[in-house]
């Protein structure tokens, strides 16, 4: 079986994310940052709305050359085999806000190199927030004026308001051959004040059946330090292992699916030392930098969450990518998930993806429903001593989310000869609207987050 021009455009640019053995040079759009900014753990994330990860849906540099230009202009004098393609580099900058008193500045930078069979990349993302949360204002502490109010550890000339910087540095190296094979091992290194991780990974692809079917798998292990400024005796630990198994499969000339299963373990710490459970049919007023509560059963600060130590998900994910023409495909896709805490998860995303010399499009849209943890209560209006776990993170409860995004690139500069260097201009743009049935402190959110960047051979 063969595959055409038109579903190899369209392929290249689809199953170029989640477990298909990224190499290690991608440098795909920036992804939306996290919006529980009250929670600096981040080791056992919620199953949030789908935001576009990191290089999701992209394709890689070299993938741009085919998909985007056709062949490549032939330089009058040949390069070196062993100098390999030109090395490239990448700035990216966006910004993130939401109803929620967020900000989020993002920048990020990444270079990468390939010589023949072998490629390198390394990248360095920094993420600036301001916040004045629902989670930040109703924390005792965090709420408080002329005390400190940042989750790491700043002070703050009013109270209900956090400022946090967070640093990642990342590394790849990866190897393919021309028969579709290909392995790449992935390390990165994220800290906070009151927070820090170190993860690796390996993932990879082979081609069997006359290139007609590929098998992809991955594993990830990260290891996190959670503390608080709020208690200098709290230290927590986290460890987390994901892994990810799929098989792609080229049906006809015009159409390809793709399934895979992920799962993910994660062992220790994952409670936030700065959310805080109120106890009893309370009430409260919202106010801009504090959150009053009255009617509590206890006292009106309440008590710091409970989580389980131990949670497990599981995921299963069904692509198809379709054909409609030359470079234009459409890339329809749905996502049951399952974990330890009871949640039950579905997503369901179609993209329309166009590929033309010169530019590149991406318009989508994903719905994402979500059911609540087995102990999450909207309240809790026992004692607390009839609950063994306990929680006011919105992101366990029930929540359903609509995201629309558009992502367009442009080659501003080809390489016409020697001496030349091709260079790139991606935009992306994405909304998303959450709602929380029953979260009496925040019933909906809204976002918006962009981002501009330039990809250029050095």
């Amino acid at each position: 079986m063969t595959r055409s021009l038109a579903l190899a455009a369209c392929a290249l640019a689809v199953w170029s994310r989640g477990a298909s053995a990224d190499p290690p040079g991608a440098t795909g759009p920036l992804q939306a940052p996290p919006t529980d900014t009250a929670d600096d753990t981040e080791a056992a994330p919620a199953p949030a709305a789908p935001a576009p990860a990191t290089g999701d849906g992209q394709p890689t540099d070299d993938d741009l050359r085919d998909v985007l230009s056709g062949e490549r202009p032939r330089a009058e004098t040949p390069r070196d085999p062993d100098a390999g393609d030109p090395a490239t580099g990448t700035a990216r900058a966006g910004a993130y806000h939401d109803s929620d008193q967020t900000t989020v500045l993002r920048f990020l930078g990444v270079v990468g190199k390939t010589w023949d069979h072998w490629q390198v990349n390394a990248s360095v993302g920094v993420d600036a927030v301001t916040s004045a949360s629902v989670d930040v204002r109703s924390s005792p502490a965090l709420s408080k004026i002329d005390v400190i109010t940042s989750a790491s550890g700043r002070s703050s000339t009013s109270g209900g308001e956090m400022t946090d910087t967070r640093y990642q540095v990342t590394g790849g190296a990866g190897w393919k051959d021309s028969s579709g094979h290909a392995v790449n091992l992935t390390s990165a290194v994220a800290k906070e004040t009151d927070y820090a991780s170190v993860s690796a990974g390996i993932n990879g692809a082979y081609d069997v059946l006359d290139r007609t079917t590929t098998l992809l798998g991955g594993v990830t292990l990260t290891d996190n330090w959670v503390s608080s400024v709020l208690d200098a005796t709290r230290h927590g630990k986290m460890a987390a292992g994901g892994w990810s198994l799929g098989v792609a499969r080229v049906l006809t000339r015009d159409d390809a699916v793709r399934l895979r299963y992920d799962g993910k373990a994660s062992d220790g710490d994952q409670a936030s030392p700065y959310r805080s459970v109120r106890f009893g049919n309370w009430t409260a007023q919202l106010g801009q930098h504090q959150i009053m509560f009255s009617n509590t059963l206890g006292p009106a600060d309440g008590l710091i969450e409970k989580l389980p130590q131990v949670r497990v998900s599981h995921a299963a994910v069904l692509e198809w990518v379709h054909s409609l023409a030359l470079g234009v495909g459409l890339h329809p896709e749905l996502r049951v998930a399952h974990d330890s805490w009871g949640i039950d998860s579905l997503t369901a995303a179609l993209d329309l993806r166009v590929a033309r010399p010169g530019w590149r499009l991406l318009a989508g849209y994903r719905y994402y429903l979500q059911s609540r943890a087995e102990f999450f209560e909207d309240k809790y209006t026992q004692d607390p001593a009839m609950y063994t776990y306990y929680t006011s993170d919105k992101e366990l409860g029930r929540q359903s989310g609509h995201l629309l995004s558009f992502d367009v690139s442009w080659v501003v500069s080809d390489s016409e000869g020697p001496g030349d260097r091709r260079v790139r201009l991606d935009l992306q743009l994405d909304a998303v609207h959450y709602s929380y049935p029953g979260f009496v402190l925040l019933p909906s959110r809204d976002s918006v987050f962009g981002s501009l960047g330039l990809t250029w051979e050095l």
